[in-house]
């Protein structure tokens, strides 16, 4: 469910001055409210129902109601033709896909990308590469800021086990020298009582 509202909020701000880019020339605008994105028929035969947007959404919010391992085995039952490739791609685009099976889907969808028209070509950007390809890259930060900070909080547990031995070391040391102070004082009564 959470795919479809992205995919719904993602189209509706397509259009945006927003999301273009400040130093890019303007692309082609792709007509979302058609649903047909193969323009051929050599495109319509290779990915069948998939040239239409909603089985996309049907797949996707499928999707969403099957947990990664159900999904992963739903993948790899599928063939490698076109169409099963989108299914693929869709399939791996749930949150709790990991990091390696949603970069290979990345690679499916350039693969698809090589064998549609231009229309779905920029669909499959639009709705699917950029959205997917922004979530690894904040993975792939949040993943060495994980390595960075477990690092650090090694360092600083090391650190502060050397703090407290040396803490320890300096109250022995206090303590020797209170005993000696001690010692000292003892001897120096023991010398005015003789005296005495």
């Amino acid at each position: 469910m959470k795919m479809l509202f992205f995919l719904l909020a993602v189209l509706a701000l397509s259009g945006c001055e927003l999301l273009k880019p400040l130093n890019r020339e303007p692309s082609e605008v792709v007509n979302l409210m058609s649903t047909k994105y193969c323009e051929t028929d050599d495109t319509m035969a290779r990915f069948a129902e998939y040239c239409d947007l909603d089985n996309w959404a049907d797949t996707l919010i499928l999707a969403s109601t099957i947990s990664w391992p159900a999904r992963s085995e739903m993948i790899d039952a599928l063939p490698n033709d076109p169409k099963s490739l989108i299914e693929k791609v869709l399939l791996s685009q749930g949150d709790d896909t990991p990091y390696r099976n949603r970069l290979r889907a990345q690679k499916w969808i350039e693969e698809i990308q090589t064998l549609s028209d231009k229309s779905m070509t920029q669909v499959l950007d639009i709705l699917i590469f950029q959205p997917s390809q922004q979530l690894l890259e904040l993975e792939s930060a949040i993943t060495i800021l994980s390595k960075v900070n477990g690092r650090q909080e090694k360092t600083i547990t090391e650190q502060e086990i050397q703090l407290t031995e040396k803490n320890q070391e300096i109250e022995n040391q206090r303590k020797q020298v209170e005993q000696l102070l001690d010692i000292e004082a003892s001897m120096v009564n023991q010398n005015r009582s003789d005296n005495k």
